[in-house]
């Protein structure tokens, strides 16, 4: 149990769980076993968009 309670001292300011992602969270939570303010960040994360590198000068 120390090591989590020392993480969570270490996190930043946890952004609010807006509607339709804190069901969503609640949900995945409820399944997995985890807290509802893990699973948005891990919901957050997952929408985050990727950057993709497209190399240039090998077109047509």
């Amino acid at each position: 149990m120390g090591k989590k309670a020392k993480r969570k001292q270490k996190q930043a300011i946890e952004l609010p769980i807006e509607g339709q992602l804190e069901a969503e969270a609640a949900y995945y939570a409820r399944k997995v076993g985890i807290t509802i303010q893990e699973a948005a960040q891990i919901i957050r994360e997952a929408h985050k968009p990727k950057l993709s590198i497209v190399p240039k000068g090998k077109g047509k």
